[in-house]
């Protein structure tokens, strides 16, 4: 059963806040660094959520300890006012048992397995601690997992473009379904559907490698096998059941849904339309089967089925239906003659 959109509040707004918690147990412990505070404002800056639930712990946290004010709650208080680090520490962590309910762990596992997700329509730029890049197209989700030896990110659903900062030390590891992605400082495109797994090279350099079925989707893999190195422009497409395919399309084409775009180049009417509803949740259906090989081309805009289909519906004379939400395309009925 899927969850109403107060649920979904409550469930964002619990993992905001035992993230909140985590934050401030670090912030006020012995190993705070310039780059945990970087890190720290990339949070904030990710989802007003997050900054809504820190407030709220903030709030409990200086009712134990003194005054700290505004985001110069990152920098040192005077010692005039301040408790003593032991104390600042012991009350801190408290806090967090506090807010999370489950445990320091469920923090712990919030704040260093962070899931993000996009709706139907929606996209979303996140930022992570090291400076990397996510973009998320409509209904897509990724899950991270950075450590001090590597970064990894899986993608669950949908599709994403990764601007990737630079790190010798700590490869980046992009995970979906059976296959990963190793790259060090590049950009990249990748987008995974249940049947096949796209990845697209813009700048850099980045290697594809096969994963053995028995790992299923644990985010934690062993060495891959069968690598596939891309240059700049190259595209790899695998699918279940076929040998992969190695090609150059268009990289507008590829990024287009970052303009909030769609590029069709002769594209048959059933592709494009299923494309168009990734974006649009006024879903399009064709009702006769011989209108589905129609060729579509042209550069339409995302989130607007809609406009979609009139113009669709001139260019080849068919007729647009509504009902219950979808938008029917169908052969238009000509007027019997006297």
């Amino acid at each position: 059963m899927e969850s109403t959109p107060e649920q979904a509040m409550n469930i964002r707004r619990r993992a905001a806040r035992a993230e909140a918690s985590v934050w401030i147990v670090r912030l006020h412990g012995p190993d705070r660094t310039a780059d945990l505070e970087a890190g720290f404002r990339a949070w904030l800056a990710a989802d007003p959520e997050n900054g809504r639930q820190f407030e709220r712990v903030t709030e409990t946290w200086e009712a134990g300890t003194a005054p700290v004010a505004g985001v110069a709650r990152l920098a040192p208080r005077p010692r005039a006012l301040a408790s003593s680090p032991a104390r600042q520490w012991l009350l801190a962590a408290a806090l967090a048992l506090v807010f999370i309910g489950g445990g320091l762990w469920s923090a712990n596992y919030f704040w260093l397995n962070p899931t993000y997700a996009t709706g139907i329509g929606e996209q979303r730029i996140v930022r992570l601690s090291d400076g990397t890049r996510i973009t998320l197209n409509s209904d897509s989700q990724v899950a991270i997992s950075y450590r001090a030896e590597e970064r990894r990110v899986r993608i669950d659903r949908g599709e994403a473009y990764f601007d990737v900062a630079k790190d010798p030390a700590r490869p980046f590891l992009v995970r979906a379904g059976d296959h990963q992605v190793r790259a060090l400082g590049t950009s990249f495109n990748i987008r995974y559907e249940p049947t096949r797994t796209m990845v697209t090279l813009v700048e850099g350099k980045v290697t594809v490698s096969s994963l053995p079925d028995r790992l299923g989707a644990d985010i934690q893999t062993p060495l891959p096998v069968e690598e596939t190195i891309l240059a700049p422009g190259q595209r790899l497409v695998v699918a279940k059941s076929k040998p992969p395919q190695l090609d150059q399309p268009r990289l507008d084409a590829v990024t287009a849904w970052r303009r909030g775009e769609v590029m069709l180049d002769k594209t048959v009417l059933a592709e494009a339309i299923a494309e168009m509803n990734r974006y649009d949740e006024n879903t399009l259906v064709i009702d006769d089967p011989a209108i589905a090989g129609l060729k579509i081309s042209g550069i339409y805009h995302t989130a607007d089925n809609e406009t979609f289909a009139r113009m669709i519906s001139k260019l080849y004379g068919l007729e647009v239906l509504h009902h219950s939400g979808e938008i029917h395309l169908a052969t238009a009925h000509t007027p019997a003659s006297n």
